[in-house]
C-alpha cells in the first residue's frame, strides 16, 4: 500500500502545482490590467486516518486552494483623463453591467478599475464594460440622494442664476481729485459734488442793513463794519448749517465787516452771497441752509432766522437728491470719482454692466450712485443713488452700520434686475488714508451667472463628479460611493477585474472607504518578478512530483518481475 500511497500523493502534488501554475499564469497575463488583484496559491496537506502512534502515521496528500489578495493595493499612477480615478485605501467602486442600466434596482458589482470614460450615452463606463454608480446631487440645494443610480451625465445647459448681491470693497480718499477739483486747482469746496446737478438755488435776502448809530442811517456796504448796525450787537453770534456739513459758528466783534460775513457764506458748499445797493445781503443755496442768530435783540426788532430749501430743477418738477438727470450727467461726472463696475445678470442670464461713482457730500460723508441709463437726455434719470455712507475720523464705516444696502428694482438701460443687495462690510469700505485721489483697491463680485453649456466632466478629491460649463462655473452632479466589506477575500471574482457580493463576504459598507485620487489609476498588484520566482518553484515542485511518480512505477515493475 505504501507504493500506491506514494503514487496517490505524487498525483495530488502534480494537480496542486498545476493549479498554482494556472494562478501564476493568470497573474502574469493580467500584470497590466487596471485594478487587477492577483490570486496566490495556498497548499494544505490531507492526512489519511492511520494509527494513533507517531510510528504508524504517514504523510498525506495535498490540496491547492486560491488565496485572494484584494487587500493589497496596486501602485497608483497619474493619468491624463479627468474621469480616471483610483481609490487610496480600502474599498471598491460600485458598478453595474449593461443590463443594470435598464433595471429599477441595478445589479451591483464592485471593482478597483477606475478607468471610467463617457460613452455615447454619456454614461461613465470602464474598459471592462462596467458602469459607475453614484448618488445624484441636487444642483439647487446640494443635497445628496441616498439611492445610488448609474451615473449618466446630462448635457443639458446650466440654467442662468440672477444676481441678488454685489460684494464691494474700496478705499475712498478724504479729498477726491474730481475733474472740478483739478481744473480749479483745488478751489474751496471743489472736492464736493456739484449741488446744481440736483437742485436750483433758493434765493433769499436779509433786511436792509444800515448804520444804526448814524444820524442819517447810512446803508452798509461790503467794506462797512457790522457794528453798530440795525441787525447786530456786540454779543451777536450766527450759527450756519448747510446740508450734511457740521454747523459753523460766526462770531461778530468790533472789527467784523460785511465782507467777512460774505466770505464766510461764500465759503460754504453750494452757498453764494452778496450785498446789493439797497443794503440787503442776497443769499442763495442749492442745499438746505439754516442761519440762526443769538445774542441781544437788535434794533431791527428781530434776529436772523433764515431757512433755505433746495428748489427743483424744473418749475413743474420736485426736488430729488437721489437722482441725476441726463442734462446734468456731465456736471455730476465732473464732480465725482469712478467707483468701478460690475456685470450682473437677470433671470434670463442677460449680462448688464453696473457702473458706479462716488460723490463727496461733506467731510467723511459720501454717496454712491449707479448709472441707470447710459443714454439719458433731458430730464430722463441717468444716475440713481445707492446709499449715503459715513465714516469716523479713523476712516471706518459707521453708516450704514450693517454694511448692507438693499436696492429695490435695480434697472440699467431698461433691463430690470430685481432687488439687489450691496454688501460693503464694515472692513471692506474704508477711508483710511488722508490723501488726495480717487477710489482705490476697488474689488467687486456678484452671485449671478449666465447659462452655460457642458464642456467637461471631471472628478474631485472628495469623490464628486463635477460638470464644468462654458460660463466658467462648475456644478457637483454625483457623489461616488466607496464600498468596503467585512470579509473582502470572500468576494466572488467575475470578469473584468470585478467582484460580486457573497453570503460570506458580508454586505457592503459605504461609510469607511478610502479616498479618491482624481486623474489616477491603480495598477495590477501582480509583480512580474515575484510571479517568475513562484514559477520556478512551481516548476521544480512539479518535476519532483513527476519523479516520485516515475520512481513508484519502477518499483511496481520490480515487484511484477519477481512473479515472472
Amino acid at each position: 500500500m505504501s507504493i500506491y500511497g506514494a503514487i496517490n500523493s505524487a498525483t495530488t502534488g502534480l494537480d496542486a502545482q498545476s493549479k498554482a501554475l494556472e494562478n501564476i499564469s493568470g497573474n502574469v497575463a493580467n500584470s497590466s490590467t487596471t485594478g487587477y488583484k492577483r490570486l496566490d496559491t495556498s497548499f494544505s496537506d490531507l492526512v489519511s486516518s492511520t494509527g494513533s502512534r507517531q510510528a504508524e502515521q504517514v504523510s498525506g496528500t495535498v490540496i491547492a486552494t486560491s488565496r485572494a489578495t484584494n487587500y493589497l493595493s496596486g501602485d497608483i499612477t497619474s493619468a491624463d483623463r479627468n474621469t480616471y480615478m483610483a481609490i487610496n485605501g480600502p474599498g471598491y467602486f460600485l458598478v453595474t453591467n449593461r443590463d443594470g442600466l435598464n433595471q429599477e434596482t441595478p445589479e451591483s458589482y464592485y471593482t478597483r478599475a477606475g478607468d471610467f470614460e463617457l460613452d455615447t450615452e454619456r454614461n461613465l463606463v470602464n474598459s471592462a464594460g462596467y458602469f459607475l454608480q453614484g448618488y445624484p446631487i441636487n444642483p439647487a440645494t446640494g443635497a445628496v440622494s441616498d439611492r445610488a443610480v448609474p451615473i449618466q451625465v446630462s448635457d443639458a445647459p446650466m440654467p442662468a442664476q440672477p444676481s441678488t448681491q454685489i460684494n464691494y470693497q474700496a478705499n475712498l480718499p478724504s479729498k477726491p481729485t474730481t475733474a472740478n477739483y483739478q481744473k480749479t486747482d483745488g478751489a474751496v469746496n471743489s472736492q464736493y459734488v456739484d449741488l446744481s446737478v440736483f437742485s436750483s438755488p433758493d434765493p433769499q435776502s436779509t433786511l436792509a442793513l444800515n448804520d444804526d448809530g448814524s444820524p442819517t442811517a447810512t446803508l452798509l456796504t461790503a467794506e462797512s463794519k457790522l457794528l453798530p448796525s440795525n441787525q447786530f450787537k456786540p454779543d451777536s453770534v450766527l450759527t450756519l448749517k448747510v446740508g450734511q456739513h457740521d454747523p459753523e459758528v460766526f462770531d461778530i466783534d468790533a472789527n467784523t465787516t460785511v465782507q467777512d460775513l460774505l466770505d464766510k457764506l461764500n465759503g460754504m458748499h453750494g452757498v453764494t452771497a452778496q450785498i446789493n445797493s439797497s443794503g440787503e445781503i442776497e443769499i442763495s443755496s442749492f442745499e438746505t441752509l439754516t442761519i440762526d442768530q443769538a445774542g441781544t435783540m437788535p434794533s431791527s426788532g428781530s434776529q436772523l432766522d433764515m431757512d433755505f430749501a433746495p428748489q427743483p430743477l424744473a418749475t413743474t418738477g420736485t426736488y430729488d437728491p437721489n437722482v441725476v438727470t441726463g442734462d446734468k450727467a456731465d456736471d455730476f461726472i465732473q464732480s465725482s470719482v469712478a467707483g468701478g463696475q460690475e456685470t450682473v445678470y437677470d433671470e434670463n442670464g442677460t449680462p448688464v454692466n453696473v457702473e458706479l461713482r462716488w460723490a463727496l457730500n461733506a467731510e467723511n460723508k459720501w454717496s454712491l450712485f449707479y448709472n441707470t441709463n447710459t443714454k439719458a437726455t433731458g430730464d430722463e434719470v441717468a444716475w440713481k443713488k445707492v446709499s449715503d455712507m459715513s465714516f469716523d475720523a479713523a476712516g471706518r464705516l459707521t453708516s450704514p452700520a450693517s454694511g448692507l444696502v438693499d436696492i429695490p428694482d435695480l434697472e440699467v438701460n431698461g433691463v430690470g434686475m430685481g432687488d439687489i443687495t450691496f454688501k460693503f462690510g464694515l472692513n471692506d469700505l474704508t477711508q483710511y488714508e488722508d490723501v488726495i485721489g480717487g477710489a482705490s483697491n476697488i474689488g467687486t463680485s456678484q452671485d449671478g451667472f449666465p447659462s452655460g453649456k457642458l464642456q467637461d466632466v471631471s472628478v474631485d478629491a472628495e469623490g464628486n463628479v463635477i460638470g464644468k460649463y462654458s460660463n466658467d462655473k462648475s456644478q457637483k452632479l454625483f457623489k461616488i460611493p466607496i464600498a468596503t466589506f467585512a470579509a473582502e477575500q470572500e468576494l466572488q471574482r467575475v470578469d473584468g477585474a470585478a467582484f460580486s457580493e457573497t453570503s460570506t463576504s458580508g454586505e457592503p459598507d459605504f461609510r469607511n472607504g478610502g479616498t479618491i485620487r482624481a486623474k489616477a489609476l491603480e495598477s495590477s498588484n501582480a509583480d512580474i518578478a515575484k510571479e517568475f520566482s513562484k514559477l520556478i518553484i512551481t516548476q521544480q515542485a512539479y518535476s519532483a512530483n513527476s519523479k516520485v511518480l516515475s520512481t513508484a512505477n519502477q518499483m511496481l515493475d520490480s515487484v511484477l518481475n519477481i512473479v515472472r
